[in-house]
């Protein structure tokens, strides 16, 4: 009996995820569900030269790379990975033809992932579109201003002016495959990331609440590294359930977070703590009083020490999760008999 999971989010936390899940040697499958609604950087000028009729489909892309088996030597794996990772930088057009071959709305991902079986590259999974329906984020922050699109999401991380709402617009229905994926499933792992672009928002397409209600799925959620100022500032481990339980309409069962708190981090790496208070950062770990809260709540804490440093292209320090050590705190959602 295939050993499967679901996972949500988008294209930055959810690659982490799955590497961790297929490294715990616990799940033979993953159906990762991936959110359709970026309109920042070359993905929003595309979607803007579409006039409404493209979804962001490559943070599906990816997710379908982070699918692939986890170090296998099939020498059409680098091939096939750099051309799904073609995006349109140079060529706009090369962009939509891209789209026009690997995604469309009854299907989603299917050709693509069809195409991968065809040349042997060993994916152990597939990537479901919360929708296939163009729709874009609209959200309102704690001064009651409006804003349209996810890139504002971005622009507006450094202001002290929090989310209080989101929505979509136009309305769109669930991608029916996702709804059954979702319901039928007995384990979903919500990924880090932009909390509200990357996870939150894929539980606002019409049906995707409902197919939730009905999963008698247990659910967790590896929380991000570092807060976002206008996202999840000053939050607890119970402001995380609290924030899903809101938009999922479903209590999670457990959370995943680094063993560090926040003052480790910060004696350990001051200059590197330094450097994310310039953006109004900090690091998301917590003391034994903020997890008793939690726990006492009934929610199971799952620490990690999977935090790692790594140099951007800038040369700056900045924190990632481990995934070969995510996967090692990730084996305990798993009974022992699985």
């Amino acid at each position: 009996m295939p050993r499967e999971i679901v996972t949500i989010g988008g294209g930055t936390g959810s690659p982490v995820i799955n590497e961790a899940l297929l490294r715990t040697g616990q799940v033979d499958h993953i159906d990762a569900v991936a959110a359709m609604f970026d309109s920042g950087g070359a993905t929003g000028r595309r979607r803007l030269n579409a006039r409404g009729n493209e979804v962001a489909y490559a943070d599906g892309l990816k997710i379908l790379r982070s699918l692939i088996k986890p170090d296998s030597d099939n020498p059409a794996v680098a091939t096939f990975i750099r051309w799904i990772s073609n995006r349109n930088e140079r060529d706009e057009v090369l962009g939509q033809e891209i789209m026009d071959r690997f995604f469309d709305q009854e299907r989603g991902f299917a050709q693509i992932e069809h195409d991968a079986q065809t040349f042997g590259i060993p994916l152990l999974g597939r990537v479901l579109p919360s929708s296939t329906v163009p729709a874009h984020i609209v959200f309102q922050d704690d001064l009651g201003r409006q804003f349209s699109g996810e890139h504002n999401l971005d622009y507006q991380r450094l202001s002290a002016a929090m989310v209080v709402k989101m929505d979509l617009e136009p309305s769109v229905p669930v991608f029916p495959k996702t709804a059954k994926t979702v319901e039928n499933a007995s384990r979903i792992v919500l990924a880090c990331g932009s909390m509200h672009g990357s996870v939150l928002s894929n539980f606002l397409p019409v049906g995707m609440k409902e197919a939730l209600a009905k999963s008698k799925a247990e659910v967790y959620m590896v929380t991000n590294l570092t807060s976002t100022r206008n996202e999840n500032h000053e939050y607890t481990p119970l402001d995380f359930v609290e924030k899903v339980e809101e938009y999922s309409g479903r209590r999670i069962d457990g959370l995943i977070i680094p063993e560090m708190t926040r003052q480790e981090f910060e004696s350990r790496y001051p200059t590197v703590a330094e450097a994310y208070a310039k953006d109004h950062s900090f690091f998301l770990g917590w003391e034994d009083s903020d997890l008793y809260r939690a726990a006492d709540e009934g929610i199971q804490i799952i620490q990690h020490q999977a935090t790692n440093l790594v140099t951007s292209r800038d040369g700056l320090h900045v924190v990632r999760h481990n995934p070969e050590m995510l996967a090692q705190a990730m084996t305990q959602i798993f009974p022992a008999s699985s």
